[in-house]
């Protein structure tokens, strides 16, 4: 290639680079050379631009204060200068630039000139300024909501988090500041739905990204956390960074799966009392009749082998059907006031044979405990059905223990030690029965109330037992808590309303 077509092509190169203006400066400060950078960056064309003192796209302040001839010298004397500052386009406004001004010598160290080359930086300017706000802004919003604040750079996939990771319980020197730690902490069965939402808004443009997903804290646990960010870009739609917010709503989700539950429930008791009703009234007749039937055979009928065998299965269903009642809170009820530590003691005593030798009871019973309102019979039958399902879920042996708390606590501050609880206005009295079983995982407590429901083999357990307690404490309108993981045992927490006194 000649030398003359070699120079042809890097003029065509700098004349065609879009994204930088770039040209050469004489050495008496007048434009020698122009590119499409210099057309698209400060708006002049070829003819308006060579020959023009470079003077004239320095502000009028730094004109009047010398600049523009303070850098050509200092280039001049130390071979560069760069800087950056606001210019200022054809049109009168403004450009924040960042630049470099190269001093150009001949091969006998004359000076031929400068090349300056320099970039429009407005919007990221204007970004950092917005950031800077609101980065102030929202680390007092953080420090008050307990938010966590990230800045994410989308060219290196990096992660500044600057206010609120301790909130998650990780200390400062154990965040990853990569995009790899952070997708490392979302759950595995909603990662990859996560990483390809994201990926997704920034590629089509959009100006927001959002998501709600599981995120796990320093201890292993999860916090379900709500993501929302803002998609910065550049001038020509190129994404730059995100600066979003992190927000722990495990207790606004886990008050939403309370709800969720609770109205499924409601519907699962009307339902379940409509088709009780009738099977309660089919029964009695069986039974009834049954009973008649065998009355009128002799006493050594060989019919009697069939009847037998039929009210003990009328009878069973019969048992069934009642727990179903009770469930959908139609048993009848006699509430009156009960010393809940005696109910407990009592209940004691009957636990043993049921439990077995290999699971030992430990009671705590406050000193003074309150009376409750609650029908006795169902207040029983309550602890012994939770001592069932404690003793089931231990069948190599444990502990259960049995414990009222002391005084009594109001249906408003329930939802300090059971986010999401929304009981009625009014005095309650504790019992919590914790067991050292296997545990449960949230889709078994999710589902654990629910008639019929049972994690047992089949004809192993009918499911109503748990069922019945729900319907039977909510009857009593008293509530019941579940806290419950793998491995680490189950705490049942029970509420009933205070007996108010006659005085």
């Amino acid at each position: 290639m000649h030398d003359r077509d070699e120079d042809a092509l890097h003029r065509a190169l700098l004349e065609q680079v879009r994204d930088h203006a770039i040209f050469v400066i004489g050495p008496d400060g007048r434009n020698r050379t122009w590119n499409l950078g210099v057309e698209r960056v400060l708006g002049y064309g070829r003819d308006e631009f060579v020959g023009r003192h470079t003077r004239e796209i320095f502000t009028p302040e730094d004109r009047a204060e010398g600049v523009p001839e303070r850098e050509l010298s200092f280039a001049a004397e130390e071979g560069e200068a760069s800087d950056e500052r606001w210019l200022q386009r054809k049109d009168g406004s403004r450009l924040w630039a960042s630049g470099m001004t190269t001093r150009l010598l001949d091969g006998d160290g004359q000076l031929l000139g400068f090349a300056k080359v320099f970039r429009d930086l407005t919007v990221e300017r204007e970004y950092e300024s917005r950031l800077k706000h609101l980065t102030e802004r929202l680390q007092v919003g953080a420090r008050t909501a307990h938010l966590t604040l990230y800045d994410r750079d989308l060219n290196t996939s990096t992660f500044t988090w600057t206010e609120g990771s301790d909130g998650y319980g990780y200390a400062a020197d154990g965040v990853g500041p990569n995009i790899a730690w952070w997708e490392e902490r979302i759950h595995p069965s909603e990662r990859d739905r996560i990483v390809a939402g994201l990926h997704d808004a920034v590629e089509s443009g959009a100006k927001q990204w959002r998501a709600e997903y599981r995120f796990r804290r320093a201890d292993g646990s999860y916090a379900t956390v709500y993501d929302e960010a803002l998609v910065m870009r550049s001038s020509d739609d190129v994404p730059l960074r995100m600066l979003g917010t992190l927000t722990d709503v495990t207790e606004r989700a886990r008050a939403e799966a309370d709800l969720r539950r609770a109205h499924r429930l409601e519907a699962l008791g009307r339902l379940g009392g409509g088709v009780a009703h009738e099977l309660n009234n089919a029964l009695t007749s069986i039974i009834g009749f049954g009973d008649l039937l065998e009355r009128s055979l002799p006493t050594q009928d060989d019919r009697r082998e069939y009847t037998a065998p039929l009210l003990r299965s009328a009878w069973h269903g019969a048992r069934l059907v009642r727990e179903l009642l009770t469930f959908s809170r139609r048993e009848p009820v006699a509430r009156a006031g009960l010393d809940l530590n005696a109910v407990v003691r009592r209940v004691v005593r009957l636990l043993e044979p049921l439990l077995g030798e290999r699971i030992t009871v430990v009671t705590e019973l406050a000193p003074s405990a309150a009376l409750v309102l609650a029908d006795e019979g169902q207040l029983e039958q309550v602890i012994l059905s939770l001592a069932i399902n404690a003793r089931d879920a231990m069948p190599e042996g444990g502990t259960l223990r049995i414990e009222t708390l002391p005084g009594t606590i109001t249906g408003d501050r329930i939802p300090e030690r059971h986010p999401g609880a929304v009981p009625k206005t009014g005095e309650y009295v504790g019992l919590v029965l914790t067991d050292t079983g296997c545990g449960m995982s949230p889709h078994t407590i999710e589902h654990l109330f629910e008639p019929f429901y049972t994690t047992k083999g089949i004809g192993e357990g009918t499911g109503l037992g748990l069922a019945a307690a729900y319907g039977a404490l909510r009857q009593n309108e008293g509530y019941v808590y579940v806290t419950s993981e793998p491995g680490q045992g189950s705490s049942f927490a029970i509420y009933l309303p205070v007996a108010l006194s006659d005085d």
